[in-house]
This record gives structure tokens, C-alpha cells and sequence, in this order.
């Protein structure tokens, strides 16, 4: 009997401690309380949108983290911040095993899983370039869409169409007629011109084919772009070249340039030194070309003169003339002079 009970107890015990087990995971599941290391940052918004404590924090659909808290806070400068005068302010608690997947330019959404799901934060990092997250670091998310806000605005557009229609300074009716006869008029245009645009459209056609023909042979032509390296190269080449000569251009050009500008500034003085020279006795060289112009007139007419003296002792006339005419006075003066040469005493007294 005493066995009997004890198997009971046991039994029971077992049930209680199997229950107690099951209860503690039910509240570790659903309070979502995790083991594994991580750090808490925070995200701003202007609106929660139904966001809660517990909530998932995911990375294309994988949960990486959960939202640990949600409390307002206020801006003293809104418009600076961009957010309004009374915002939330998230706090994420993040896997360390994500840290790399979450920058400074990453974007924090608050969405729900399917129509009726519960809201999460998603997390959309489109760049790796951005900084990594780390613990306290305050970042700003996007806004979730406010359905009494989209409600208010549509009642806004509903009254203003309603204010138009009933305004008696439009003709809604004419309005309509017109709309209407517009767009017959426009079809009417497009079936009469059915084959212009049939036309057309064959023309862009056959434009669009000699197209991709022209790209097909420039294809061919080029190939691998062996060709087109080969010109760059080329090109290249003839680039350095060029330069190098203009360099050495430039080198022996650049004395001869100095050179010739060193002349030029001689030459200029010089000239500059003529002119003054020229300026201060332009009186002294006028003079002597007057002088040498009256020396070669008097030479003229002295080479005039002795002309007819020679022209009169070729023609025999006076004594020299008649000296040189006769060869026979010419010998007496010859005898004569070789006498008084020889026998100069005669010239005195007489044998």
C-alpha cells in the first residue's frame, strides 16, 4: 500500500516539475530572452506606428536583434533635426554576430509581416562603405506611413472635388463634352493617318536593323579590341615622340631665340646712337655733301678743261703740241738734252 502511494507521489511530482519546465520556457519564448552577446543603440522616429517592447529587429526577413524599449523624447530645434517637436526614440538591441551588416546609412523601416502581422523594424543596409554601429549611437529612421493622416488628406481632395462640382462657374457638363470630344477627335486622327504611322513605325524598324548591322560590323571590326590598342599605343607613341622633340626644340631654339634678341637690342642701339649722331650734325653733313658737291663740279670742269688741252696737243697745236706733231724738233731736244746732260758747261760759253 505504502509502494502504491509513493508511485503516485512520484508521478505527481514528475507532472509539477514537467509543468514548471514547460511554463519557464513558455515565458523565455515568449519574452524573447536571448544568451547571446549584444549592444543596444537607438533609433528616432516620429511616430512608433504600433511598434512595441519585444518586437523583431531583421535584416532581409532574418531576425537579428529586438526592440528592448520605446520612450518619447522632445526637440528643442525640429526643424533641424528633422523630426517633430515630440518623437520616439527606439532602443535596439542587436546580435553581435549582425554588428557588420548595420551603418550609419543603413535604413531603419517599420513594417509588419503580411497585413495583419505584428509591426517589426527592418533594416536595409544598401552599402558596406558606411560606418559600423556600435553601442549608444543615435540614428534616424524612416518614418512609417500614418493611416489617419492619409484618411485626413483624402477627405481634403474629397471636399475640394466636391466644392468644384458644385461650383456654378464650371460647366462640369461642358467640360465633359469637350474631354470627350477631344479624344474622338484624336482617334479620328490616328485612323486617318493609320498608314503614315504604319509608315513610320516601319521606318524606326528598318533604322533600329541598320543599327545593330552597323554595331554588328563596328563588332567585327574591332574584335577583341586588339586594333584599337594597337591605334592608342600607336598614338601614345607618337605623343612621346612629339613631346621629345618639342623638348629638344625648346632647348636648342632657346639660345638661338636669346641670341637674336640680344642682336635686336644691339641693333637698336646702334640705330638709336645713329640717329642722335645723325640729329646733332645733320647741319656739319649737309655742309660737306654741298662742299663735295662743289668739288666734283670743279673736277668736272677741270677734267673738261685738261681734255681740250690734250685734244689741242694731239692736234699739234702750240708748243707742246708741236713738240709731240714733229719728230724732228723731238730729236733736237732729245740731242739737245743729252748735250747739257753730258756737257752742261755750254750751256754758259761756247767752244
Amino acid at each position: 500500500m505504502q509502494k502504491k502511494e509513493t508511485a503516485i507521489e512520484v508521478k505527481v511530482g514528475a507532472l509539477v516539475l514537467f509543468s514548471l519546465s514547460l511554463l519557464v520556457a513558455f515565458v523565455l519564448i515568449l519574452g524573447d530572452f536571448s544568451f547571446r552577446d549584444g549592444f543596444e543603440f537607438h533609433v528616432q522616429f516620429d511616430n512608433a506606428g504600433g511598434l512595441k517592447p519585444g518586437a523583431d529587429v531583421a535584416i532581409a526577413g532574418i531576425n537579428v536583434g529586438s526592440v528592448s524599449s520605446l520612450k518619447f523624447i522632445q526637440n528643442e530645434n525640429p526643424g533641424a533635426s528633422g523630426l517633430t517637436a515630440v518623437a520616439v526614440q527606439v532602443t535596439i538591441r542587436l546580435d553581435n554576430r549582425y554588428t557588420e551588416a548595420v551603418r550609419h546609412d543603413s535604413k531603419f523601416y517599420i513594417t509588419t509581416r503580411g497585413l495583419l502581422g505584428e509591426p517589426y523594424i527592418e533594416v536595409a543596409t544598401n552599402s558596406l562603405d558606411g560606418k559600423i554601429v556600435s553601442a549608444g549611437d543615435t540614428l534616424r529612421g524612416v518614418d512609417p506611413p500614418r493611416m489617419e493622416l492619409i484618411i485626413a488628406k483624402a477627405a481634403d481632395l474629397l471636399d475640394i472635388f466636391i466644392a468644384l462640382l458644385d461650383n456654378p462657374d464650371i460647366e462640369i457638363k461642358d467640360l465633359i463634352a469637350n474631354t470627350a470630344s477631344l479624344m474622338k477627335n484624336v482617334d479620328s486622327l490616328i485612323i486617318d493617318n493609320r498608314d503614315n504611322l504604319d509608315a513610320s513605325i516601319d521606318g524606326v524598324r528598318i533604322t533600329t536593323a541598320e543599327a545593330g548591322k552597323l554595331l554588328a560590323t563596328i563588332n567585327t571590326t574591332v574584335g577583341e579590341g586588339e586594333q584599337l590598342r594597337t591605334i592608342f599605343n600607336d598614338t601614345q607613341a607618337t605623343v612621346k615622340n612629339a613631346r621629345s622633340v618639342s623638348a629638344k626644340l625648346d632647348n636648342t631654339l632657346s639660345p638661338l631665340l636669346a641670341d637674336a634678341s640680344a642682336t635686336a637690342k644691339s641693333a637698336r642701339r646702334v640705330g638709336e646712337t645713329a640717329e642722335r649722331v645723325l640729329a646733332d650734325k645733320e647741319d656739319k653733313l649737309t655742309r660737306s655733301i654741298d662742299n663735295v658737291h662743289a668739288s666734283t663740279e670743279s673736277l668736272l670742269t677741270l677734267s673738261g678743261d685738261a681734255q681740250k688741252v690734250i685734244d689741242r696737243v694731239n692736234s699739234g697745236e702750240g708748243t707742246v703740241g708741236a713738240l709731240l706733231a714733229e719728230r724732228e724738233i723731238y730729236e733736237d731736244m732729245k740731242e739737245v738734252l743729252r748735250i747739257i746732260k753730258q756737257q752742261p758747261w755750254k750751256i754758259l760759253w761756247k767752244e
